[in-house]
């Protein structure tokens, strides 16, 4: 019988946080001096909203907006999906397979704990890690399959199961290099 790890045994703390009002610029530096992926957006105690690299490619950089002109309020995302500590790992990541998430604020009673992302499910835990790694990679293959990729792209190839930075698609299916010189 498979033991549930709760989320509080994986979770990272402290959690990097900032203020509504701070400017864009000041908290992408903010992340990059913490090598932290995303800042929890806090106000009075109260999460309100997280800022995340995809946050600042989508709506700031690829728009071609002065970051410096730019409150976190105005880009964050809100309201968050959050989950509570005692949840196990299992619940974690099928919430983040849900709501197509990476990262969630763990939160008791309003409190922000901690943080847990996908990339510590994977290397936070051993039992069950072979369903965990299944709906994530369920969750990352959606991404790719959007549309019918063209020459290579980066995920998992559909024969081998290993990631891979050199996938092409053949008869339909993506391939890494080595699945590929041996399907060909």
């Amino acid at each position: 019988m498979e033991t549930e790890i709760p989320v509080r045994d994986i979770m990272t703390r402290p959690v990097i946080t900032a203020d509504a009002d701070l400017d864009v610029l000041s908290a992408a530096k903010r992340m990059g001096s913490a090598n932290v992926g995303s800042l929890i957006i806090v106000s009075r105690d109260k999460t309100t909203g997280i800022l995340t690299e995809r946050d600042l490619v989508r709506k700031v950089i690829a728009q071609g907006v002065d970051p410096r002109n730019l409150k976190v309020r105005e880009i964050m995302s809100s309201p968050v999906t959050a989950i509570e500590p005692d949840a196990s790992i299992r619940d974690a990541a099928n919430l983040m397979l849900r709501a197509g998430v990476k990262r969630l604020p763990v939160i008791l009673k309003g409190k922000l704990m901690g943080i847990i992302t996908d990339t510590d499910l994977v290397s936070g835990c051993s039992v069950g890690l072979n369903d965990i790694l299944s709906d994530l990679l369920e969750m990352h293959r959606e991404n790719i399959h959007f549309e019918q990729p063209r020459g290579t792209v980066s995920g998992i190839c559909e024969v081998c199961g290993q990631l891979s930075d050199n996938l092409e698609n053949v008869n339909g299916e993506l391939l890494c290099w080595s699945c590929r010189d041996g399907n060909r």
